[in-house]
């Protein structure tokens, strides 16, 4: 079973930068993920740019090559309409309501309301769609509404799987809350950090392989200012540690985590470590 990858904007310009060489990057690896199918939202493709220039024609390629694959808008009032006939219009306006209300209680106010004022009776798809594009328009830049598409395709990715799905998202601590308020129980969040975790977990990395890819994420983490990174302690208060950057690449290829759904890594108790390296041993 194809296990269901959301790539953001931030994860994929963040995860392009941090390369071994001009020809491979975190992010070629991570698409080596067994098992996984890897999504993205129009609107990332039209603002991956903003963030990273190089970036786009990598995305490109990828879609070309069904490595990655492109939601629209229309193809999901698509997909809900053939699930739920003209009650999939309304079912859109209610996933975008939640993805704004993961922003701002008053942004779907601010900025759709009109979409509440529609007759979902008598609408046509193309007309809701042509209303839909003309409130994004209106947002502007810098406004979240790339992260607020991610949130709508990511409440269509969940309706269509029974599976958990995987958030390749924003290291920023509010989005990643944001993501799970969005999806609840049935999302794991992997972000910068924690996708060493995984790649490792998912046998794409091992401590022989991984280094050009470590230096790399430190190299970028350095010219970024970050000395740090902010990992959950092992007992069941689970208060934050600042833990440097360098500890915590080297400690989890020494077993001493588990990936939380927030896409925090957690210390595992002393005697959970001692049992791996018992049984690798």
């Amino acid at each position: 079973m194809k296990k269901i990858a959301l790539l953001d904007t931030d994860f994929i310009s963040k995860a392009h930068i941090v390369r071994m060489d001009a020809d491979n990057h975190l992010i070629d690896r991570i698409l080596e993920l067994p098992e996984y199918e890897f999504y993205c939202h129009e609107q990332t493709v039209m603002e991956l740019g903003r963030h990273n220039v190089h970036a786009p024609s990598w995305l490109s390629g990828k879609m070309q090559t069904g490595d990655v694959i492109e939601y629209t808008d229309e193809s999901i009032v698509s997909g809900l309409t053939g699930l739920y006939f003209k009650a999939g219009l309304y079912q859109y306006t209610a996933f975008l309501k939640t993805a704004c209300d993961a922003f701002d209680k008053d942004y779907f106010n601010n900025h759709y309301a009109k979409l509440n004022g529609l007759n979902y009776v008598q609408i046509t798809e193309r007309e809701y769609l042509q209303e839909l594009k003309r409130l994004d328009a209106g947002i502007g830049d810098g406004n979240n509404l790339g992260e607020i598409k991610e949130y709508v395709l990511l409440q269509w990715l969940n309706t269509l799987n029974e599976e958990p799905v995987f958030y390749f998202c924003s290291d920023d601590k509010d989005a990643r809350n944001g993501v799970l308020a969005v999806g609840g129980a049935t999302i794991q969040c992997v972000s910068l950090v924690s996708v060493y975790q995984r790649l490792k977990n998912e046998g794409v990395f091992t401590k022989e392989n991984v280094k050009p890819y470590v230096d790399a994420a430190l190299n970028y983490f350095s010219r970024h200012h970050q000395v740090s990174i902010r990992v959950i302690e092992e007992s069941k208060v689970g208060r934050h540690l600042r833990i440097p950057c360098e500890q915590v690449f080297r400690e989890i290829f020494d077993d001493r985590f588990i990936e939380l759904p927030n896409g925090f890594l957690k210390y595992r108790l002393e005697s959970e470590t001692e049992f791996l390296t018992s049984s690798e041993g």
